[in-house]
């Protein structure tokens, strides 16, 4: 509930969109910022991980683990938002200018600091509390184990190196 509510208190449709993805994906901000329209497989709905943007250097990097780099399932509300941004990316004629999914307004790549200041400040205005981009993975997660989706599934989306981790920070959750 919190999280629909928030999407349609995003003004900014960019943002906005941002938000789902992230929310859906359960991709680090900076994972996400590093997308280039080729990694969005939509025929095999596959959404291949394989580095980040590092705004400090502006950058893209090699992922934060080994484990860090990995398909992601496009469920099917994954799947038409990533259908629909890449239909609106191809039609802008935007793919000639930069490859990158998500692109900036001041840089090639979504500058991570002016999201999150947005998100927090509408997440405060909307929900009652100030969310960062993190918490949509954690979003993300507690979402998946409410449907009953088994730890090491959920381990594996998130790229991290074992279930371990996701125990230590999602478990409470439920």
């Amino acid at each position: 509930d919190e999280l629909s509510a928030l999407l349609k208190g995003i003004e900014i449709k960019k943002l906005r969109d941002l938000t789902e993805f992230l929310a859906l994906s359960g991709l680090r901000f900076g994972e996400a910022a590093a997308l280039e329209l080729s990694d969005v497989d939509l025929k095999e709905r596959i959404i291949h991980v394989n580095k980040t943007y590092d705004q400090a250097h502006d950058i893209v990097t090699s992922t934060k683990t080994q484990r860090s780099n990995r398909g992601v399932y496009m469920q099917d509300q994954l799947y038409k938002l990533c259908r629909r941004l890449k239909a609106e990316r191809i039609g802008l004629n935007v793919i000639t200018l930069s490859k990158v999914f998500f692109p900036g307004t001041r840089r090639n790549h979504i500058e991570f600091d002016s999201y999150a200041k947005y998100l927090r400040e509408t997440s405060q205005k909307v929900i009652g509390r100030r969310i960062t981009p993190h918490t949509l993975r954690h979003t993300h997660a507690s979402l998946l184990m409410e449907k009953g989706v088994d730890i090491d599934t959920i381990s594996h989306r998130l790229g991290h190196a074992d279930s371990r981790i996701t125990k230590e920070i999602y478990l409470h959750v439920t």
